[in-house]
């Protein structure tokens, strides 16, 4: 029933951790809740692991505000709808562009709008939110004709009324103004806390269709994320073997050019170098590596590859780095070797003008 609950993510503004935040509906017997953050989705996945791990259901979302303003809550229905929640606000940052007061059709994500900023036509992803001080107003309202669109609305803010004053100042230092010339616009209201859900839902008795409405809402979101693996691409030609002759014949080729035809410590070290690579099931790292360089190659782009990667000839074979370990004396093993505990990763430069397009 917790559709819009803020963490100290919500910089600023908010003044919980996620972690209270989850002992809170542990507390209150609360199953579901999601996690809206004010512009920011940077708490999302620590939120989701401390909700699996206490079985609650998570949900995820942003609130959008422009100046202060609420526009609406996005709510990801899925992993494609987080990605659009955040695409939203990514193309607004970047642009520099104002939020739109109302946001593009998407049916991976659910729109809850407040009540004194709801549009006329709702489409069929998009809701009205109720909150507890606002259920009498719906009496002789035109929204009442539209009760299949009305959802529960009460965000969660502070911990309980003795922490508002916490959220008082950092309001204060958000609009960098006293605590004293704050407005009733500017700060939550002192009951944004979480309550028992059996309390939350007696304020909408005598309209059950809104708690049915959202029931439904929360039941239609899911966002399964699989925390225990490595997302990375595996391979690059479809094998490990594939890899690895890959690797060796590049890397080899890359030695001749860089060498000339008959230099045997280049050679011997690159050997030495593709096997370690091999043994600890790096090769595809390093070809899709080299694919990136290449691209950018193609594209006439400049890059600098850097730090601890250049201490090794198989990356300067390969023209992902431009320095030659051989002539400086730079140890492979600083970069990858078999004690390793943390994978190694190659520091790639290019100008700001190129990285989009990278």
């Amino acid at each position: 029933m917790y559709l819009n609950c803020h963490s100290y993510f919500s910089l600023r503004y908010g003044t919980l951790s996620l972690e209270k935040l989850v002992e809170q509906a542990v507390q209150h017997n609360v199953k579901s809740i999601a996690l809206t953050d004010i512009n920011n989705t940077s708490g999302v996945f620590d939120f989701v692991k401390l909700c699996n791990k206490n079985n609650i259901h998570p949900v995820v979302g942003m609130e959008f505000r422009q100046h202060g303003d609420l526009l609406y809550i996005a709510i990801a229905r899925n992993v494609e709808g987080f990605k659009t929640i955040n695409d939203w606000l990514t193309e607004s940052n970047l642009q520099k562009k104002s939020l739109p007061s109302i946001p593009p059709s998407n049916q991976n994500v659910f729109v809850v709008y407040p009540f004194d900023n709801a549009p006329k036509r709702l489409r069929d992803n998009e809701y009205v939110g109720i909150k507890i001080n606002e259920v009498n107003r719906l009496y002789g309202n035109v929204l009442q004709k539209k009760m299949d669109k009305l959802v529960v609305l009460h965000p969660v803010t502070v911990e309980h009324k003795d922490t508002h004053n916490l959220h008082r100042l950092l309001r204060a230092i958000g609009e960098n103004t006293l605590v004293s010339k704050l407005t009733e616009k500017d700060i939550c209201s002192t009951n944004e806390q979480m309550m028992p859900l059996d309390d939350l839902l007696a304020y909408y008795e005598n309209y059950p269709q809104i708690i049915k409405n959202t029931e439904k809402l929360i039941s239609n979101c899911s966002f399964d994320f699989s925390f225990g693996e490595s997302k990375n691409k595996k391979l690059y030609t479809g094998d490990k073997y594939s890899d690895k002759q890959l690797l060796e014949s590049l890397a080899l080729d890359g030695i001749k050019k860089r060498y000339g035809q008959k230099n045997k410590e280049a050679v011997q070290r690159a050997m030495k170098e593709l096997e370690i690579i091999d043994r600890m099931g790096f090769s595809a790292y390093f070809l899709i590596t080299w694919d990136i360089i290449r691209y950018s190659q193609s594209r006439g782009f400049y890059h600098v590859g850097r730090g601890s990667g250049a201490n090794s000839i198989v990356g300067y074979a390969l023209g992902i780095t431009n320095v030659c370990p051989i002539e400086l004396d730079l140890y492979f093993e600083r970069f990858l070797n078999p004690k390793r505990t943390s994978p190694p990763d190659f520091d790639i430069d290019w100008s700001w003008q190129f990285r989009d397009d990278i």
